[in-house]
Formats: C-alpha cells, structure tokens, sequence
C-alpha cells in the first residue's frame, strides 16, 4: 500500500519551516524612522531639560491636548504653569509665576515679559534639539541607546553635536543633543579684499560653549481632550491684555476656541 503524498510533502515542510523561522529569529530587527516633527506634534507631554557648561539650566514641561491647548510649566515635578494658549490661539501668561533662577520682575509689563522669554527659551530649546538631531531619525530597538553624530551650520563653520537617542519599552522616546565642538574658517589672509575676522569673532562668542546638552523626553500617553474649563488662571494675562478667572473664562474672554 503507498504511503499517501500529503505525508511526505508534510516531512518536507516542516523542517524547512523550522530553518526558516530560525534565521528570521537571527536576523536584525528592521529598523524604524520617524519624523522627529511628527513625534512632537502628537506628543501628549514633552520634557524640555537644557544644561549649560555653567550657569543655571532650564528644565519645562510642554504638555499639548487634542483641541489646540497647550500648557507650558517650569521646575521639578509639575512644575510652575507658566504660559498657555488655547484652541491654538493667543499665548497667555502668569504674571505671578515664579520658578528657581526666574528674573526679578516688579511691573505688569517686566512679568509678561519674563513669562514671554521663558516661553522662547523652551521653545528655542526643543528647535536646537530638532536642528542637531534631524528630522528623520532611525529608532534603536525598545530599551536600547543609539548614538549618532551630527553637525550645524553657522555664519563661519559648524557646530557639531553627539546625539544619544534612547527608545524606552513604554514607548517614550528620550534625545539629547550635546556641543561638542566648534569649527571655523580660517582666518582672512593678505591677500583678502575684505577682512572678516572681527565679525567672525563676535558671531563665534555668540555661540553656545563646548558641553552644553539639551534633552527632549517625549511622552508616549494619548492627549487628553482639553485643559479642564475649571484651571484657575489668577493673576494670568493674554498678549492681547484679556484674561478670565478660569480657562473657561478664558475662551470666552479671548474667542480663540469659537473659530
């Protein structure tokens, strides 16, 4: 009696089954690249830590919510809320804010401004970041660090960077972007028509030093809808010099979130 086809075919199968399983096992998983823009965009919460060579560093918290509100706060923790917008529109401040190494303020207009540079300065940190890492970055795998090395154009030469990106398991994605050094023409010589080393020279000490790191810590959690209506906001003002004793005053106030 012949043995039937499907078993052999079968003992053929399955042996390469198995080889073919063990070498997708061996190899590599697939790279992953995303738009760092994207990522940022769609970020429920961004830690934003800046640390110069000396001086005092600037740690802020950038939390974003599906209707357009965005609220930005400094320190540890929670932190101090210190500017917000809603619906997309007009930042408002807290003129009552205060937070380690926080200018003195005394008038309406040196606290809004105050609260203005701050919002600029966190900002500014999150693009300094975004420059030296690029937009499109490849992924290590979940719990491990990849190190890349990038530069910055600047008026003379380049700035170059040491970008460390770490992929946690949870889904959080940690870049930090640390100077390591500076390049530059060389200096104008005899025969130059014109001499470019005093501006060169200032631009240069414009530059931030060798050391200094910036760290974007971009949460994974899904947005929330929106700041709830009751957020106090005592002693906030709008740049258009609207304010409300509530967030949902605010919007009313400001009609931002009837567009």
């Amino acid at each position: 009696m012949s043995r039937p086809l499907g078993l052999d075919a079968m003992r053929v199968f399955l042996p390469v089954l198995v080889l073919a399983a063990a070498i997708g096992a061996a190899l590599p998983a697939a790279a992953m690249t995303i738009s760092l823009n994207e990522r940022l965009k769609a970020a429920s919460r961004i830690e934003v830590n800046q640390v110069p060579p000396s001086g005092a560093s600037l740690l802020a918290h950038v939390q974003q919510f599906r209707n357009g509100d965005s609220l930005i706060s400094l320190g540890e923790g929670e932190g101090t809320p210190v500017v917000l917008t809603l619906c997309n529109g007009k930042a408002h401040f807290n003129l009552e804010a205060d937070w380690p190494g926080a200018p003195e303020a005394k008038t309406q207009e040196e606290k809004q401004m105050r609260a203005y540079g701050m919002y600029m300065a966190v900002m500014g940190g999150m693009a300094m970041v975004q420059a030296a890492a690029g937009d499109a970055l490849v992924l290590p795998a979940a719990g491990q660090t990849a190190t890349v090395q990038h530069e910055t154009p600047w008026a003379y030469g380049k700035e170059h960077y040491t970008v460390a990106m770490t992929s946690a398991t949870s889904g959080e994605l940690r870049i930090r972007a640390t100077k390591t050094g500076t390049t530059a023409k060389a200096p104008s010589g005899a025969d130059d028509v014109i001499s470019t080393d005093d501006d060169q020279a200032a631009r240069l000490a414009e530059l931030e030093p060798v050391g200094t790191w910036r760290e974007l810590v971009i949460g994974s959690a899904p947005m929330a809808a929106s700041l709830p209506d009751s957020f106090p906001l005592k002693g906030w003002m709008s740049v258009a010099g609207k304010g409300g004793a509530t967030v949902g005053a605010a919007r009313k106030a400001s009609g931002d979130c009837a567009r």
